[in-house]
């Protein structure tokens, strides 16, 4: 940009120009600067995108370092894209990467916890039996006929390897969590 279009924008615009190509050209103090002016506006907007979950400061804190880490990873190149010409504050800038930028957070929470839920059910829950019960007709007398079949060739393994492929991945949960359940309780009496 040169000097004659600098004079032509307002001197915030001037001001936001020089902190950013200062920082791009790899001035440390320009960077420094740039982050002093305006972390506290971008903490304000994304409280604001927020709303409900402001009351997490944590939560404003990580938003806001994957803000400032966008625009330095890949040499700076998103901050390089940031053009005053176009008559935008850097501070809106800043907001509309916020925004942004909790978009792909609370997708990417979503999304974790969408595998962790899965990734639950698919847990191996034979392990969970070490007591040897196989002997004790009590306990083998309050499971159901299905549980009883499940346990006696899932769990305790007695059929051939291929009998869990019998079972849907819910059906195994579901029998396993009602098994352990009655182991807990009769273990508990």
């Amino acid at each position: 940009m040169s000097s004659s279009e600098i004079k032509k924008t307002p001197d915030r615009l001037e001001g936001d120009h020089l902190l950013v190509s200062g920082s791009l050209s790899g001035d440390p103090a320009a960077w420094s600067a740039l982050y002093a002016r305006f972390h506290n506006r971008l903490l304000a907007a994304i409280r604001a995108i927020l709303r409900r979950h402001d009351s997490d400061p944590h939560l404003v804190e990580e938003i806001a370092a994957r803000v400032w880490y966008a625009l330095i990873k890949d040499d700076f190149a998103l901050l390089s894209r940031f053009d005053v010409n176009r008559g935008c504050r850097f501070s809106t800038f800043l907001s509309l990467l916020a925004k942004n930028e909790t978009k792909m957070f609370f997708r990417s929470e979503q999304r974790r916890r969408n595998r962790e839920r899965v990734s639950s059910k698919n847990v191996d829950y034979a392990a969970d039996f070490e007591y040897n019960i196989e002997s004790d007709p009590e306990f083998l007398s309050t499971l159901t006929r299905a549980e009883l079949t499940f346990y006696k060739e899932v769990l305790i393994g007695l059929a051939s390897n291929n009998s869990e492929a019998d079972y849907s991945p819910a059906n195994v949960w579901q029998l396993t969590r009602r098994v352990k359940k009655k182991l807990q309780a009769f273990l508990g009496d």
